[in-house]
């Protein structure tokens, strides 16, 4: 569950616990003048509250939405900034797209692969009265070596350090009664787009994280444009459903 999540199980618990306490003990409880007030005029409090619910819901879902996290910020920039050539790329923010080549390889924790580097969770599987599994991911671990892109006019090398592995799927899982192990590999040959700051070092390019947005993510070439392709209806939906929810709590408010 997200912090927001918890946060709001907080104020729903706290509000029931005053409840509770205050059935019991009445004026002796703090703020007791406005709980006797609601409790006399339930039904008005109730109807504003059919009202507000839905309000706070949407409120919270478009700031967690629009939250800002390393993926986002990819994937922002990716549509926005023009792929770049190896060869003729400038300092400063740039998109690459091209194929991975292995410098030193590792090995994954789940299959025991050898891979460029990868993106590693470890989750606790817990069953239901009805049978239904359900996942809390207790371990996260991205781990990347150096390695270099190469397209059709050359090559750079990247510095994987604060690398994010964007919309990329689950390479191999693994699991036992009570954990799952999941890993999202990056490997030698494949096709991928990346998002850096490059620099030089003694004259020479390389990649590395941006540090005013930081960000440095990596993604499936293929994988992005399939994103970039349905984004926009993605938004467009998002954007009807809450002009309509707005609509339908303004005609409820009259």
């Amino acid at each position: 569950m997200s912090k927001t999540g918890y946060i709001l199980l907080g104020v729903i618990g706290f509000c029931f616990l005053y409840f509770i306490l205050w059935l019991i003990f009445k004026e002796k409880m703090p703020l007791h003048e406005y709980a006797f007030e609601i409790a006399n005029n339930y039904d008005a409090y109730a109807a504003k509250a059919v009202i507000l619910i839905p309000l706070l819901i949407f409120v919270l879902i478009f700031f967690t939405f629009m939250k800002p996290t390393a993926t986002k910020r990819f994937l922002r920039l990716q549509s926005s900034l023009p792929t770049s050539k190896i060869h003729s790329v400038a300092k400063g923010l740039a998109e690459i797209e091209g194929t991975l080549i292995m410098k030193e390889p590792l090995t994954s924790p789940v299959d025991h692969e050898v891979c460029i580097g990868y993106y590693y969770t470890i989750e606790n599987i817990s069953k239901d009265s009805d049978g239904r599994l359900s996942y809390t991911t207790t371990h996260r671990e991205t781990q990347c070596n150096a390695f270099r892109i190469t397209d059709d006019t050359g090559m750079i090398e990247v510095e994987p350090e604060g690398i994010e592995l964007v919309l990329l799927g689950e390479t191999n899982v693994s699991s036992t009664n009570s954990k799952r192990y999941t890993e999202t590999l990056l490997k030698n040959g494949q096709k991928i787009l990346l998002v850096g700051y490059v620099d030089s070092k003694n004259g020479v390019p390389f990649i590395r994280k941006d540090e005013h947005y930081k960000v440095l993510g990596i993604t499936s070439a293929s994988g992005i444009n399939v994103w970039n392709k349905y984004q926009p209806l993605l938004r467009s939906f998002i954007f009807t459903c809450s002009i309509i929810l707005l609509i339908i709590i303004y005609i409820l408010t009259q």
